[in-house]
């Protein structure tokens, strides 16, 4: 039986993942400092709010002005993201209170209010300083996560990596618990950094596991598959 997948619309990307992300899945998509993880997931969301899947961007840290204007500034070439946010088919939002049951009950009503498919959640990092221990937070992420799967909804959730050097990443709680990693990278090459991608796992489907290199252009991520880092 074929896999029901979100595509993610992502140059390249696609192809890696065997067709697009597998239907109510939680991928973390982690990387350092400036490696395009909030350009990625809202990305993702715009493809989707392109193609009738409505996405809302919940940040916990950048307010939603200004994710648009470096959203738009960065893709200048994707001129209706304005037009999606009017059209209520893309929302960005930002809690007044980082709470989980807050944040939990606000995901929950875009989802069923708006018929929303496409969930981005930036960061895990914050997120989890609303918890004792990282015992509780693994046992209220298990739980959450599997809710909102049968609110049919395809989620990303971003995450810091401490040490985002490829050979000495430390695993966190959420890299175990989701369905899927993708990992960006801002790879030394000589005087110069090269950004790259890699898919960690992906549940339930064949994806390729080669490390290859991005690009961000005005007109979004470009994915270069078969080419080579070093």
């Amino acid at each position: 039986m074929a896999i029901a997948r979100s595509k993610t619309g992502i140059s390249g990307l696609d192809e890696m993942l065997g067709g697009g992300v597998p239907d109510h899945h939680h991928v973390l998509v982690c990387g350092g400092p400036g490696s395009g993880k909030t350009l990625f997931s809202m990305e993702y969301l715009y493809r989707g709010a392109k193609e009738g899947d409505k996405g809302v961007f919940i940040s916990l840290e950048e307010d939603p002005e200004r994710i648009i204007e470096n959203t738009k500034a960065t893709f200048s070439k994707l001129t209706d993201i304005d037009q999606l946010v009017k059209d209520k088919k893309l929302f960005i939002i930002k809690p007044d209170k980082y709470d989980f049951k807050n944040f939990s009950d606000i995901l929950q009503s875009y989802i069923t209010q708006h018929k929303v498919k496409r969930a981005v959640i930036d960061s895990s990092t914050i997120l989890k300083l609303s918890f004792a221990n990282s015992l509780e937070f693994r046992r209220t992420l298990v739980d959450f996560l599997s809710f909102i799967r049968n609110l049919d909804c395809t989620t990303l959730m971003t995450a810091e990596l401490e040490n985002p050097a490829r050979g000495k990443i430390k695993f966190s709680v959420e890299q175990f618990v989701a369905d899927g990693v993708i990992i960006l990278y801002n790879i030394e090459k000589g005087e110069k950094r090269v950004r790259a991608l890699e898919i960690l796992k992906m549940r339930g489907t064949e994806h390729s596991q080669d490390l290859v290199p991005i690009k961000i252009t005005p007109s979004g991520l470009k994915v270069f598959i078969g080419e080579k880092i070093y």
